[in-house]
């Protein structure tokens, strides 16, 4: 099944899961412990969370039971490797979800799987600027791509940041900058 045979909101998901692959196959092997902004995590532990989150999405379609995406097996010994394999596995289970079909979620209640791929898509795309940033490497992530997930997921971000939450503007004025911040990320080389 081709990208454009999917919903709007399992091709957004396809896409950020990609730039998430793309970003963790970039990683030069002296990065993987280096830190990232999310507090306590190195860039293996970073990822080792995010593939965790992708093995999810594919229970998810599947219908299996989720994983423990903290317990810090994930990356296994080949970040990149297993980042590949639990990508290609969540491609091949996409084309039996059908969009429209609801389930309830613990968190957001009754939900299309089209809605919850789409709004959940941006947490492999922090995680992959988390990884890159942490890692000093480009994100490679477009303005559309985050504009898109700003607009699908930014009712979630008070889901993830902090009570004191306030907004930083030294973080500029492109849509990722601020949908991280939104977060209550500051890159580890601040803004």
């Amino acid at each position: 099944m081709s990208d454009s045979e999917f919903s709007a909101g399992i091709r957004h998901l396809v896409r950020c899961a990609s730039k998430l692959d793309d970003v963790i196959s970039r990683v030069p092997e002296s990065a993987w412990e280096a830190p990232t902004c999310c507090e306590g995590w190195s860039v293996r532990d970073c990822a080792s969370h995010a593939i965790g989150v992708l093995v999810n999405f594919r229970s998810r379609a599947i219908g299996a039971d989720v994983v423990d995406i903290n317990d810090g097996s994930w990356a296994g010994s080949n970040p990149s490797e297993s980042s590949q394999h639990h990508l290609a596995r969540l491609l091949e289970a996409l084309p039996q979800v059908k969009p429209d079909d609801l389930f309830t979620h613990p968190l957001f209640g009754e939900i299309s799987f089209d809605d919850f791929y789409g709004s959940l898509a941006y947490d492999p795309l922090i995680h992959a600027w988390d990884i890159a940033d942490g890692a000093a490497i480009d994100h490679r992530i477009n303005e559309e791509t985050a504009l898109e997930a700003s607009e699908r997921s930014g009712h979630l971000v008070h889901l993830v940041r902090s009570d004191d939450y306030a907004f930083n503007p030294a973080c500029g004025d492109d849509t990722l900058s601020r949908l991280v911040e939104s977060t209550g990320r500051t890159p580890v080389r601040g803004w």
